[in-house]
């Protein structure tokens, strides 16, 4: 029997598989779920995803206190391109294990993919 973080994380999968099969310009659901995963990750204030150059854009902080202490400032943004040949491999790789990163998938699953019963109640889906 799986675990419920192992079925979280089956789920994750499934909704990041799903959103990268849709062609982005007809789903801006989509594009807001990978811009949102993205954000989580990497503790971004923006990204912005350009699927022609295969390149996501991030402004992030850089500054090394936490983010407690000291909202986003945008004299202290900076802004960091990676490149990507495999976006949906790329988002997979943003999946972590811990109780906050639990917590934001189920919201992110509810909110995107309406699947919190199996994850709530792993009798469900078995």
């Amino acid at each position: 029997m799986k675990t419920k973080d192992q079925i979280l994380h089956d789920e994750m999968r499934k909704l990041i598989k799903r959103s990268c099969a849709t062609p982005a310009n007809l789903s801006n659901d989509f594009y807001t779920f990978q811009k949102t995963l993205l954000k989580f990750f990497f503790n971004a204030a923006d990204v912005t995803i350009d699927y022609d150059t295969e390149t996501i854009s991030l402004w992030t902080s850089s500054s090394t206190q936490p983010i407690t202490e000291k909202l986003y400032d945008m004299n202290d943004a900076i802004a960091i391109k990676i490149s990507y040949t495999n976006l949906e491999e790329t988002l997979k790789g943003c999946l972590e294990n811990g109780h906050r990163q639990s917590r934001f998938y189920q919201t992110l699953l509810f909110h995107y993919n309406h699947v919190s019963d199996a994850i709530t109640n792993p009798a469900i889906s078995a």
